[in-house]
């Protein structure tokens, strides 16, 4: 299934809208900045919450992601590129963040995301390519991880070619 993630920059607390391919809005996310850290609450069409993410720079930079009972955390790693390392799961990235496209694999090597730079009836965004609706909720939240951290370390994926 393919999902749009396009940045909303209406009102308080606006982070992302994510459309499905009807162009219809299937989750919001918004987000919430305090000095310590900022709260990135994913809910969908119903305002019900499928994923919390907590987005932490004190002692290293982390994302703590609370999505179908599971708590993962994603912290950035560079290696050849930007990336980021999961503990929680068989989960592993392969791409760069900071281009903008990425793929997330199971530990069997299927794709369970990817993730490209596009332009569309929405706008400037991202279009992510979900394989199994099980995993859906998860990949959201990590391609919302990677949208946050470019936007934090002010590098800007879409804009950059």
């Amino acid at each position: 299934m393919k999902l749009f993630l396009v940045r909303d920059t209406s009102g308080e607390g606006a982070g992302f809208t994510v459309f499905n391919e009807s162009a219809y809005p299937k989750y919001k996310v918004s987000v919430h900045t305090d000095r310590t850290k900022q709260k990135i609450i994913i809910s969908d069409s119903s305002d019900y919450t499928v994923s919390e993410i907590v987005h932490k720079n004190l002692v290293i930079e982390h994302f703590s992601v609370r999505c179908g009972g599971r708590l993962y955390v994603l912290v950035p790693y560079i290696k050849n590129c930007f990336t980021f390392m999961i503990y929680g799961s068989t989960y592993r990235f392969a791409g760069d963040i900071a281009a903008g496209r990425f793929s997330l694999f199971d530990v069997d090597k299927s794709p369970v995301m990817t993730q490209k730079k596009c332009w569309s009836r929405f706008g400037s965004g991202f279009e992510l390519e979900i394989y199994y609706t099980a995993q859906e909720i998860f990949a959201l939240s990590a391609a919302i991880c990677a949208a946050m951290y470019n936007s934090v370390s002010e590098t800007s994926p879409l804009l950059s070619e």
